[in-house]
């Protein structure tokens, strides 16, 4: 049976805001790695200590604090304590069963949403969530493990002739979630490349395996859905909040970002009509199979009907049967069950039932 609600036991009882991670529990220490930068330089720190945070910012520069692992809750809550986030919104960052949403405070913005990253060596897509937090000269973006979609957002950070150094945190965080979004489009491409090849061997052959593989791709796009659908709704509530935190000059790049999730939104649809009509279309043909099976099985089973008959008459115990004594009966017999067998078939041939 699918399970459409996660356990998340840890948290039953527990008072609204209280850091519990919901997740795979690692054995791996949190890292906080900072981007300082404005347009005319920037400096990076990797490892930093918790403690030390609050060092790197600065009101002439953009922070971007770069948070790995959430199982250390203390780390998270002394985060908290530093950029004065919501206890709701922490305790958001640590539910990785969240579903896409934006959330505000009077001088906070918070964005969740999952990351979808194909790994190039295995083909396999992985999924984590990410949670965004902006104050108005820093982002703090928590991920749950290494590895992320977000290292052309620092090589445009790196490149002095590109807008994201003279922007603020709201453009970061739209970067950021643009990098999230393109790589839903990657992943969408690949599974849809997936997806073609498939129906190719369908038009071959079918068989139990592709209708396997019909059910996880139709898994997958569902599950893909269910991932990107809530994105739209992310990024028209950012465009319509009336935060100070939000720009004028960033609102028409969420524009652009809604236009990208409804693209993806709309390839996603593409490819669950795909399979469905593929689906549809083998059940049909292995119904239409199965008919022919039925119709040759009957008519088998109405020629020998009359054989039957014939064969069970004069297999009978009565002692007087004319035909028994005569010279040319058992010739006559055999000529007669061809007969039969061949007037049936040539009257099912004219009702074109062969």
């Amino acid at each position: 049976m699918a399970k459409f609600v996660r356990k998340e036991s840890k948290k039953i009882g527990a008072a609204p805001g209280s850091l519990i991670f919901v997740g795979a529990q690692k054995s791996e220490k949190v890292s906080i790695d900072v981007i300082k930068f404005d347009q005319n330089g920037y400096e990076t720190f990797d490892n930093i200590q918790v403690d030390a945070a609050a060092e790197y910012l600065s009101e002439k520069y953009i922070t971007w604090y770069n948070i790995t692992g959430l199982h250390d809750t203390s780390i998270i809550a002394k985060l908290g304590e530093i950029f004065t986030i919501h206890p709701l919104i922490l305790e958001d960052v640590l539910n990785t069963n969240q579903r896409s949403k934006f959330d505000q405070t009077e001088d906070r913005l918070a964005f969740f949403l999952k990351m979808l990253r194909l790994e190039s060596d295995t083909n396999l897509v992985e999924t984590e969530q990410v949670a965004i937090v902006i104050g108005p000269n820093f982002l703090l973006s928590f991920q749950e493990m290494k590895g992320d979609v977000f290292e052309g957002v620092r090589n445009r950070i790196i490149n002095t002739t590109t807008k994201i150094r003279t922007r603020g945190s709201d453009y970061l965080a739209f970067a950021l979630m643009d990098a999230i979004v393109d790589n839903y489009v990657i992943t969408i491409e690949h599974l849809g490349n997936q997806i073609e090849s498939l129906v190719e061997e369908m038009l071959k052959s079918q068989n139990k395996k592709l209708l396997n593989l019909v059910n996880v791709y139709r898994r997958d796009t569902n599950s893909y859905r269910r991932t990107i659908r809530p994105v739209l709704e992310l990024a028209i509530q950012f465009e319509k909040t009336e935060s100070p935190l939000l720009s004028k000059k960033t609102i028409p790049f969420i524009k652009d970002l809604q236009d990208h999730v409804q693209h993806a939104n709309e390839a996603i649809e593409i490819y669950k009509e795909l399979l469905n009509d593929e689906l549809g279309i083998f059940h049909m043909n292995m119904g239409a199979r199965l008919n022919d099976i039925l119709r040759v099985l009957t008519i088998f089973s109405v020629v020998f009907i009359p054989l039957t008959f014939v064969a069970g008459v004069y297999g009978t115990n009565f002692e007087y049967l004319p035909e028994l004594h005569y010279k040319y009966a058992y010739p006559l017999f055999w000529l007669l069950l061809i007969i039969i067998t061949a007037g049936m078939l040539y009257y099912f041939k004219n009702k074109k039932w062969l």
